[in-house]
């Protein structure tokens, strides 16, 4: 399956586990910026930070709306934070929203946010993180 990873990330936290998925899926890891291409199942990452009024990044939101839903069989998000929030179900109305249709497992996992968290994500989290992406792409 052509599987692709694209990621927000400010902090490097997404960046990390979306090398770790993107290694379990055989694939590489994108920037948004890369822009995207045709995906059999297109693994899509961010957090939500302060500077966006805890919501997905602008930049996320303008990614979904370049998606061709011809182009995108099916899709699949993860997010990092300091806290789980809702970042994945708005992820996951974006993409839908657009036609695409999402995988009802998304990914979270805790990311280090200045002296919290230290350590996140660690290799438990990565792990769990390509067992995830594994998974989806083997269907």
């Amino acid at each position: 399956m052509n599987a692709l990873v694209y990621y927000h990330s400010v902090t490097g936290n997404t960046k990390r586990v979306a090398a770790a998925i993107a290694a379990a899926a055989g694939t590489e890891a994108r920037p948004l910026s890369a822009g995207p291409a045709p995906a059999g199942l297109l693994f899509l990452g961010a957090a939500s930070y302060a500077t966006s009024g805890h919501d997905v990044a602008p930049e996320v939101r303008a990614f979904v709306e370049s998606l061709d839903p011809a182009r995108v069989r099916r899709a699949a998000v993860f997010t990092t934070g300091f806290a789980q929030s809702d970042t994945t179900g708005k992820l996951r109305r974006l993409l839908e929203k657009r036609g695409i249709a999402v995988e009802p497992e998304g990914f979270f996992c805790k990311g280090k946010f200045t002296i919290f968290q230290m350590g996140h994500p660690d290799a438990g989290d990565l792990a769990a993180a390509a067992a995830w992406a594994a998974r989806l792409s083997g269907d």
